[in-house]
């Protein structure tokens, strides 16, 4: 059974390079409501480069004035947001998906090898409704090495034991203790 997102924010730009700008603030905006601060930056970065790439393949000939543009095409930006995961998509009016270039270490740092590399899973198909571009970043704090942070929460007693918990002194003085221990 495919899992329904628990939020949605959508917004429709026009590919003009001020949507990159205003794709910043939405998902920006729509993490903090959705209290998700921690994926903030990698979101941020990733849904930049696939609106730069959408805009880039769609927006009016280099060299047109205002007066000269004669069309606008329009591009979607979705957020969904899953229990584990939150998907950023781009929707525009390109006519062919996106690919990873053979060379996609040598640059790491703009474009789809930017996305390739922060995020969990990335995708691009052509659909009756346009192209779409999507990336996907897990929902938990992740460590340096790519792995979930879990939430440490101690036991006052261990589980099946009939002892009452220790006083609230002897208490902090056994979490210093074992913090100390940890950080060696």
């Amino acid at each position: 059974m495919r899992e329904e997102p628990r939020f949605l924010a959508t917004l429709e730009l026009v590919a003009l390079p001020t949507a990159v700008a205003v794709a910043r603030m939405f998902i920006a905006d729509t993490l903090r409501r959705w209290d998700a601060l921690f994926i903030e930056e990698h979101m941020e970065t990733v849904g930049i480069e696939l609106v730069t790439l959408s805009v880039e393949a769609t927006k009016p000939r280099e060299g047109t004035s205002w007066q000269g543009i004669t069309e606008l095409k329009p591009i979607k930006l979705r957020l969904l947001g899953y229990q584990r995961h939150i998907v950023f998509e781009v929707t525009d009016a390109g006519d062919e998906a996106l690919v990873l270039p053979d060379d996609r270490y040598a640059d790491e740092s703009s474009g789809l090898g930017l996305v390739d590399v922060l995020a969990n899973r990335w995708g691009s198909s052509v659909t009756p409704r346009g192209r779409v571009n999507w990336a996907e970043i897990a929902v938990y704090e992740r460590t340096e090495a790519g792995l979930p942070k879990r939430e440490r929460r101690p036991l006052p007693v261990p589980p099946g034991s009939t002892e009452q918990p220790a006083p609230d002194v002897v208490r902090e003085l056994l979490q210093r203790i074992r913090d100390g221990l940890e950080s060696l």
